[in-house]
């Protein structure tokens, strides 16, 4: 089968397109014929060695697959051959083929696309985790999306939109920040031209948001505190500036704010909230936001792209 695969950790041109073994799926183990993969910022990390469990070389990155079962491992009880699935894994989801837990191959419903399904497991989990457990976001309170059109924050102006909370998002672009309002931000700003802390204040009249989703680190989570009212939540899902965020334990003290660090590997549950996440989909209540689709062949480029910061929602593998 061919797949995307590094022999050495580098810069994009590493991701070689080969023929490699076919996996062979083992025990409570389903093979998936990959329709269609997702890419997360956390794969361009891995790829360059930077990602903390990264995995050994050679290495075939991708989370997030969406595909047809053609093979079940010994004692497999749950979906069929021929079934349509979206599932998370370890590693291995740029290729033809990739083996996944029988567990976490969760069916798509009816007038879902395998591309919708593929963009939803990590970036949409994430969020879902993040503000419904971590975050505690309830009707009526207020919450700000950091990096508003990325995977993370597509899905989390939704996800909070939907609990009924009053939200914020950052982006870097005026068509960046379309696309946050369209996707449910009452107030959208945009950082490289606007003081997100004082747009803030501004329109809270001083008392901050409730809840935070933040993944850039640095000087934003830093300031996010800033953004904080008493008592407020925030939640750090990623650190895609690779820079240290100092807290202000002033803040944190008289605010009595809470700083979440997340991780998606350590949840419970990731399968029902899959399942939940998909029919939303079906229903129209969210959107898999998909900004464009590469070739396999092409996941160098495709990589490039989406290290420039030029994607508005996911960016896919097509098989």
């Amino acid at each position: 089968m061919k797949a995307a695969i590094v022999h050495e950790f580098g810069p994009e041109d590493v991701l070689r397109y080969e023929d490699v073994p076919k996996p062979v799926p083992g025990p409570g183990e389903v093979l998936i014929r990959v329709r269609a993969a997702g890419i997360n910022r956390g794969d361009l990390g891995r790829r360059a060695g930077v990602y903390r469990g990264g995995g050994e070389l050679p290495l075939i990155v991708g989370w997030d697959i969406a595909g047809d079962i053609e093979a079940l491992g010994p004692n497999v009880s749950g979906p069929q051959q021929g079934a349509r699935v979206a599932a998370r894994i370890p590693q291995g989801g740029y290729a033809e083929l990739a083996v996944a837990p029988a567990a976490w191959a969760i069916p798509i419903p009816d007038g879902v696309s395998y591309e919708q399904a593929a963009s939803l497991p990590v970036a949409y989990l994430t969020s879902w985790f993040a503000l419904k457990h971590h975050g505690s976001l309830k009707a009526g309170e207020s919450c700000l999306v950091q990096a508003g059109a990325s995977g993370v924050g597509v899905a989390g102006i939704q996800i909070a939109r939907g609990t009924g909370a009053r939200v914020f998002a950052t982006a870097g672009t005026e068509e960046k920040v379309a696309l946050a309002r369209r996707l449910g931000a009452e107030v959208a700003i945009n950082y490289s031209t606007d003081d997100f802390v004082q747009v803030v204040m501004d329109q809270t009249r001083g008392r901050g948001v409730d809840v935070v989703l933040e993944s850039v680190g640095g000087d934003v989570l830093t300031r996010s505190v800033e953004a904080l009212a008493p008592f407020g939540r925030l939640v750090c899902v990623g650190n895609s500036s690779r820079q240290p965020a100092p807290a202000d334990l002033t803040q944190l003290l008289t605010k009595r704010i809470s700083l979440f660090g997340f991780y998606l590997g350590a949840e419970q549950g990731t399968g029902a909230a899959l399942s939940e996440l998909l029919d939303l989909v079906s229903t129209g209540r969210i959107e898999a936001v998909i900004d464009r689709t590469f070739p396999l062949s092409a996941a160098a480029e495709a990589h490039r792209y989406v290290g420039s910061r030029s994607n508005l929602g996911k960016v896919l593998l097509i098989p």
